[in-house]
Order: structure tokens, then sequence, then C-alpha cells
């Protein structure tokens, strides 16, 4: 075997090598490789402490404060309670500059509950974003103009928004066995169905409610861990809200004149409603616990459908016609005339159980107009009324269908 000399072509014999020379020369490289890497790893033990210790900071920080807080806890749903905010909104020219937001006792929007509820009419409404109405003042969102209005008739009702941001069918299911039947209210009323398209399993939010460590993967290993820990319920939020957002969930104005033509060929719709028959399979079955639930303890569930933007028809307001409208051309095929079909998919599962409990068809009810959205399912203060007020006939009708004695036979 022959060792090359760089300085020259010529082949050395290893006879001709001095060892000496030769280790000399490898001890030489070899120190400073050594102090080298002796760096790395000190500079690679320093960082790892930092990263350790800003964690810690964090999740010290988020547990003595989070702006923020999780409303599900190693499986158990925490409602904040006794909370009073004001948003500064700069975002949604429809909405008022100053939101005023508070919680009960219960953790609910709304009165606070009385101390003696017999002989009362009690209501809670039950849902995701589209219920609690987080980016309407306490008393401009539907549940709360629907009380009002409700009460001008009748004192003895009580009501209460118990709708969470985010909430699926799955986090219903849990509202229910942790508040609401202790809570043993007459009526509730559910709007539900724009959270559950598409979804057959608990979402990021819904599998927060899981005590247990999820060892099935890698990915579900970490996601479990981080769900006990406030920056790692922090980490799920934001997550989410990329979701939501890609979905057009989140709440953020959108101006029917700056959508794009997306049109989308009949085999792209009839292929996406196919689709939808498992998940709406697993729809109908939560909402079946959810209705057996409910009449096992007494109480009288309303099922209402999801109003929305989405459709094929031109808006009063822009003149805008909206049936291929979308946010921006996609491979996907998604647009205004896709989505109403396929929303009003789970509007027909609700309507399925007309038969078994009341359902209201609001959905049918409400009307297009941008006026009362600011974005295709979130509506403004003008539509938060017009619900109250399309609503309102409807559940006078079902609480007063029946008296005895000037009393409604439904009062508790």
């Amino acid at each position: 075997m022959y060792l090359w000399q760089f300085q020259s072509n010529r082949r050395i014999c290893p006879a001709e090598v001095d060892i000496t020379k030769v280790s000399g020369a490898v001890f030489i490289i070899f120190i400073p490789f050594m102090a080298g890497r002796s760096i790395i790893i000190k500079r690679i033990k320093r960082a790892t402490l930092g990263i350790v210790a800003g964690i810690v900071m964090c999740e010290l920080v988020l547990r003595i404060y989070n702006p923020s807080p999780a409303t599900v806890k190693n499986g158990k749903l925490i409602l904040p309670a006794n909370q009073q905010r004001v948003f500064n909104n700069e975002w949604i020219s429809k909405l008022d500059k100053k939101i005023f937001y508070s919680k009960n006792s219960l953790g609910f929007r709304g009165p606070e509950r009385p101390g003696d509820t017999a002989g009362m009419i009690s209501i809670l409404t039950v849902g995701g974003s589209t219920t609690e109405c987080k980016y309407l003042s306490d008393s401009c969102t539907w549940p709360a103009r629907l009380y009002e209005k409700l009460h001008e008739n009748d004192p003895a009702i009580w009501l209460n928004n118990a709708g969470i941001d985010g909430h699926t069918t799955f986090g219903h299911l849990l509202l229910l066995k942790e508040y609401i039947l202790k809570l043993q209210p007459r009526y509730i009323l559910l709007m539900t169905g724009v959270n559950d398209v598409e979804l057959d399993q608990p979402d990021e939010f819904d599998k927060m409610s899981e005590k247990k460590i999820n060892t099935s993967s890698a990915k579900a290993l970490l996601k479990s861990l981080a769900a006990h820990t406030e920056l790692g319920r922090a980490v799920m939020n934001y997550y989410q809200l990329k979701v939501s957002f890609k979905k057009g969930l989140v709440h953020r104005e959108i101006s029917l004149n700056k959508l794009v033509d997306n049109p989308v060929a009949d085999s792209v719709i009839k292929n996406k409603l196919v689709l939808q028959e498992p998940y709406l399979k697993a729809y109908r079955h939560r909402l079946e616990q959810i209705i057996t639930s409910c009449l096992n303890a007494g109480i009288t569930p309303i099922l209402i459908t999801q109003p929305s933007l989405y459709g094929t028809y031109t808006d009063p307001v822009t003149q805008v016609n909206v049936s291929d409208k979308w946010f921006e051309k996609n491979a996907a095929g998604e647009n205004c005339a896709l989505m109403e079909k396929v929303l009003e998919a789970y509007n027909d599962v609700l309507r399925s159980f007309a038969g078994r409990v009341p359902v209201i068809d609001l959905a049918r009810l409400m009307p297009k107009n941008s006026s009362l959205f600011y974005d295709f399912v979130h509506v403004t203060n003008e539509g938060a009324e017009q619900i109250a007020g399309l609503l309102l006939p409807e559940i006078n009708k079902l609480i007063y269908s029946t008296r005895k004695n000037g009393v409604p036979a439904s009062a508790r």
C-alpha cells in the first residue's frame, strides 16, 4: 500500500516513511479537531439547557396567567368563570370597535342563575362559535337578544349562552356530561353542523379531553403529552386555529367583492358529496347520543340548523353572484355553491330528527344577506338580532303549546 505525497506525483513506499513524523502530523491535526468537537458539544448543551429553561419559564408564566385559558384539562371541561374582558376590535369593520365579553359564575354568557328555579323556564344554548358569538358584546349575541325578547313577555325565563368557540358535537357531549345534565335546564337550543363537516373522530380541541396518554403513534404520543401542559395546549390551539383558517371558519371579515371565481365541475361536486357519507353517519350517531342523554334527563333538545352565506344567489347588498366565488382559485374545487351543498347535507341530518324532537330550520329562514354576516357563518349584531327575531315565535310556540292554570306545562 502506498501513501500519496501531494507535493509531487512520486509514490512513497512505506519503508521510506518516517513514522515519528507521520504520527506527529496526525497528532497536530487531531488536537484542534478534538478541541473543536468539545466546543460544539458544549454549545449544544448550552442551547439545550436554554431551550429547556425557556419552555419551563413559558409553562410557569402560562400557569400564572394565560390570556386564552384552555377549556379542557386532563379529561375535564374547565369553563373560565367570573370573567370580564374588553376586546379592541381593529380587524372586522362590521363589528363594534369595543367588544364587551364576560362569563358568569357558571362559565356561561348571560345572567346568573336564580337561586330558586322552581316554576321557571330554564334554557341553555349549546353550539360552537356561531352560538357563543365571541366577538359580539354580551348584550348583542343572538342568545342574549332572544332572552330579552322572551323575558319581556315572561319574567320567569332564565337563558344562558353555553356556546364554546371551536366546539363540535364531541365537545357538546362532554359539556352535556360535565355541566348541563347537572344543571337540569328544561330546554337546550342546539345549533350545530359547521364544525362537524368531515369529522368522524375528535378534532385537536376535543382530543385534549382525553385523560390517558395515547401511545398509538409517535405523533399521538406527543399530542397527548402536550395536552397535559399549558404550553402544549397553547401550541395545540394555535395549530387548530391554522386548520380552521384553511377551512374558512376563523373570525375574519370577508368582502364578497374580493372573492375570485372558482368554478367547480359537476363530477367534483358529486365526489365531494359522496365523501361526506361516512362523516354524516358518524355525525348522526353523535346527535343520537346527545338527544338520548337529554331526553333521559328530562331535558328537551331543540335542534337548530346552521345558516350561512354559502349558496347560489345574488347578494342584495353587493350585487355579487356568490355561486362560483371563493377565497382563491384552487384545484380542490371549493366555492360557495359547493359548500352550501355540503353544509346542507349536515343540516339535513338535523332535519331528520324532526319527528322525535323539535327542529327549527334556521338555515332556510335566515336571509342570504352580507349585512347579516361578517364571514360565511358568523353573524353581525344585525344578524344576531335577525336570528333572535326568527327563533322567538318558534320558541314561544314550543314553550307555551300547553298550559295549565296559566303556567306553561314545560316550566321548571
